[in-house]
């Protein structure tokens, strides 16, 4: 369940198996997994910008699959467990979807996942997710009207010794609502009147 922290209407959750349904509801623009950075670790610093996100955990590491962890595949984290926290670039795009895969590294904990937005925040508690050397869980959110992602955070409940990870971290662009043929029928007639108007005014 998510929980707002803002009077305004939570993003609509995808989770487990629906990233197929998430992609659907709009143009995917990003879909990053980190798997340029090779299979061991890679160290990238406090502030590391890519593919429109920028990662501000504060010692921020991709761990390979060829790691002691053996994620199934390469995975972000934060080199001194949790949290991991991150802002969505929206320079040039304001991206109103944001997916990614979430597992963890260590001993297992309850997460929760914190959203942000134009208009608020919003936050999944209690997630019992898969080992990241087994499987991941997928959580994709779609923003209302005129909402769009400002950032995220993943949180461990037991904080050190057990540590959130992400990976296929995807932004993306709702398709725009088609108008029922009512709706456009009503615009057409609004239109129409306008024109009569006009030609009233002309005469």
């Amino acid at each position: 369940m998510l929980v707002a922290s803002a009077a305004c209407a939570s993003p609509t959750l995808f989770a487990g198996p629906n990233r197929a349904s998430f992609s659907a509801q709009g143009t995917i623009v990003e879909n990053y997994g980190f798997e340029d950075l090779g299979t061991g670790f890679s160290s990238l610093g406090s502030v590391w910008t890519a593919h429109g996100v920028t990662y501000q955990t504060g010692d921020n590491l991709v761990v390979g699959t060829q790691t002691g962890y053996a994620p199934i595949s390469n995975v972000f984290a934060y080199n001194f467990w949790s949290p991991v926290t991150a802002t969505v670039e929206h320079n040039t795009s304001q991206f109103n979807m944001l997916g990614f895969d979430v597992g963890y590294l260590g001993a297992q904990s309850p997460l929760s996942i914190n959203v942000t937005t134009n208009l608020g925040s919003f936050t999944l508690s209690n997630i019992v997710p898969s080992n990241a050397s087994q499987a991941m869980n997928f959580f994709g959110f779609v923003a209302g009207q005129g909402e769009y992602f400002t950032g995220f955070q993943l949180t461990s409940a037991n904080g050190s010794g057990s540590a959130p990870v992400i990976d296929n971290v995807t932004l993306g662009q709702e398709a725009a609502a088609v108008p029922e043929p009512a709706s456009l029928a009503l615009l057409g007639l609004g239109f129409a009147g306008m024109a009569l108007s006009r030609r009233r005014r002309k005469a």
